[in-house]
């Protein structure tokens, strides 16, 4: 055990995951995200792809509000692609797509797949947008979807 404990500020954190629970709650307030940082936004759809309360409706209610299927930062696009994902928010499977097949860094394109193969009514979909794309990854991130599809495939 360390002779000194250092304290932190934590208080950016703390924002984030209340936040993240109003979300995830349906309360909704623009004026939280208005405060937030773009760090902090990132946390907080991290921690909200967590839970298990997140419904379709409180998806799209962060939608109207935020927009953030429109954010051009790509880890706050990564969160909520994820987040909508889980909740089986249908709109937003296109802009997923298009954006795993526009950013080709495997720590994004990898979770979205794999995410959308455990969707059964896009799984298939989601394989083809793939298939016709894989040219676009590197090797190795290519070789891990595909291994990421058999395996799916294999427990489907």
């Amino acid at each position: 055990m360390p002779l000194v404990i250092p304290e932190y500020d934590d208080s950016r954190q703390r924002k984030s995951v209340e936040v993240a629970n109003a979300w995830s709650k349906g309360v909704i307030s623009e004026k939280e995200l208005e405060s937030l940082s773009s760090k902090q936004v990132i946390s907080a759809l991290t921690l909200l792809h967590t839970y298990d309360n997140v419904t379709v409706e409180t998806v799209g209610k962060l939608e109207a509000a935020f927009h953030f299927g429109d954010s051009q930062n790509s880890e706050i696009l990564f969160g909520w692609c994820r987040v909508c994902i889980k909740a089986r928010y249908d709109p937003i499977v296109d802009r997923a797509l298009d954006f795993a097949t526009t950013q080709g860094r495997m720590k994004f394109v990898r979770p979205i797949f794999r995410d959308l193969f455990s969707w059964k009514e896009y799984s298939q979909h989601a394989i083809d947008v793939f298939e016709k794309n894989k040219n676009f990854y590197h090797n190795i991130c290519r070789s891990m979807v595909e291994k990421d599809i058999q395996a799916h495939q294999a427990s489907a």
